[in-house]
């Protein structure tokens, strides 16, 4: 069937559908509560609020901004009723405290949300509920304590492969930009599966890493299932099933050859030993909880996707925002130089004595969350604090995009880049659930302080040996393929600087 007469016959299905459906009474609660706004719409099904959002996107407009303004001229909760299906979205911090924590097991990832990114991480932590998430998260935990990674040993050696890269950009051409957003999505990748598989996939070394394009091009996939209401009639599969193949090939390797280890050593590496990985953390646990290959398989790749990214993300936004502002770099570069020196290489005990770096990094999150949405499924009906109802079996979603730029929280300037507000004289106004980078409650990011040491160790490093300016006439375009980061990249101008100098 043509594409063009399946998606008419789907739409016009869809519209009889509502036409004809049969009005549920309304329930006790319903009946008691607020329901919630639903933008006005032109077109049957909200067709047209669909239609705009995707053409703008497909277009290059600023994803992010688009949605942030339109929520906003709705007030801080929103039903987008598009295609008949209730999608609600809330920005107000206690409706976020009780979506994540307060309520949180009447929350999950649903199974509409299970099914967008089933082929790509399987019933791994990040697409799980119940007992599976439980018990995946609980047995991770040990490898994401600070013991793991205080040393700062594997950061840093993968830091001194990040200098070598851009040294080499910087070598054949000293005055073009540099795109840092490529370099640290590399950088990431490579520090991210050796820290959880034991074996590196050298992108750094090899920008078109198979691996590497493959797990681009899975996310790219999957964030276009959340943007289209048919994405089953509407969105690519084939080549999507090949990609997925080259990361099971290369986890599945992996995964093999710490199998075939741990038969011939009778058990996995001694929860002791300082080079452990997730894996091994796993296979330590294997003959108590029975898990085979695909179990194996999803759970290192939803870690991926996890840590690589958000982080990647996170430095990626730092620098694009540092290139615009001197006197914040010249601010980071002196408490570097005092605390740390021009030359010495930081470890994790020496970060923590860099408040106003950390004091950047949180701004940075504040305006440029890793995770700009996400979504829960309501599982019994509910009333949110500020009485709005919610249906059971909702999709529910908090955009910590928009809710970190609310002017009645953060003020007229809201949007403005300012680490100062993250000073000991303001930091006092930032309230519980007003900021969520990693989100909150009972599934907070694991990775959050391998996440900060990450980027405060590899940030030092630059500022150490690099002066950041900006690159004339580039502008990013925000985009939230699941995690944020510009459709352009992020270019800055880099110049070989001891901070020795300065």
């Amino acid at each position: 069937m043509h594409p063009n007469l399946l998606l008419g016959t789907t739409i016009a299905a869809a519209a009889l559908a509502y036409v004809l459906r049969p009005k549920k009474p309304k329930t006790e609660l319903e009946a008691k509560s607020v329901p919630i706004p639903i933008p006005p719409s032109y077109l049957p099904l909200q067709l047209d609020s669909i239609l705009i959002y995707v053409l703008s996107t497909l277009a290059g407009r600023d994803e992010m901004e688009f949605l942030r303004i339109g929520l906003q001229q709705f007030g801080n909760t929103v039903n987008f009723r598009g295609f008949n299906e209730d999608f609600i979205i809330v920005l107000d911090p206690s409706s976020i405290q009780h979506i994540l924590a307060k309520n949180q097991p009447n929350y999950e990832k649903g199974p509409e949300f299970q099914a967008m990114f089933h082929e790509f991480l399987g019933s791994g932590i990040f697409n799980a509920d119940g007992e599976t998430w439980k018990t995946q998260r609980q047995l991770a935990r040990p490898h994401f304590q600070t013991s793991e990674f205080k040393d700062a040993t594997l950061i840093n050696r993968h830091v001194d492969q990040l200098i070598k890269a851009i040294d080499n950009q910087l070598d054949a051409n000293p005055d073009k930009a540099l795109d840092v957003q490529s370099l640290f999505c590399r950088f990431t990748l490579d520090e991210a599966t050796e820290f959880l598989f034991g074996e590196t996939v050298h992108a750094l070394e090899d920008n078109d890493s198979e691996f590497a394009t493959a797990f681009n091009y899975a996310q790219s996939i999957v964030a276009w299932r959340f943007r289209l209401p048919l994405w089953r009639y509407l969105v690519p599969k084939r080549r999507f099933m090949k990609e997925i193949k080259k990361l099971d090939d290369f986890v599945y390797k992996i995964i093999d050859s710490a199998l075939a280890r741990l038969e011939k050593q009778g058990q996995g590496k001694g929860e002791g030993d300082e080079h452990a990985t997730l894996l091994d953390h796993f296979l330590n646990s294997q003959e108590e909880y029975s898990f085979d290959r695909k179990y194996l398989r999803d759970m290192l790749l939803n870690f991926l996707l996890a840590g690589r990214d958000t982080t990647a993300s996170l430095l990626s936004w730092t620098m694009w925002h540092l290139s615009q502002r001197p006197d914040i770099v010249a601010k980071l570069k002196k408490e570097v130089l005092e605390v740390i020196g021009p030359n010495a290489i930081p470890e994790y005990n020496d970060i923590k004595k860099l408040k106003y770096q950390k004091q950047v990094v949180n701004e940075v999150l504040r305006l440029c969350p890793p995770v700009p949405f996400n979504i829960r499924q309501s599982v019994e009906e509910d009333v949110l604090p500020n009485g709005y109802y919610i249906p059971a079996g909702t999709a529910v979603s908090y955009s910590a995009y928009t809710t970190h730029r609310l002017p009645e929280l953060w003020g007229e300037d809201a949007l403005v880049f300012d680490p100062d507000r993250w000073g000991p004289e303001r930091v006092g106004m930032i309230k519980p659930f007003m900021f969520v980078p990693f989100h909150a409650g009972p599934r907070i990011c694991l990775g959050q302080n391998l996440a900060y040491t990450t980027a405060q160790v590899t940030l030092t490093r630059l500022l150490q040996r690099y002066e950041i300016r900006a690159s004339p006439g580039f502008k990013p375009e925000q985009t939230g393929d699941i995690v944020l980061f510009s459709r352009n990249g992020i270019e800055v101008l880099l110049n070989k600087e001891s901070l020795a100098d300065v």
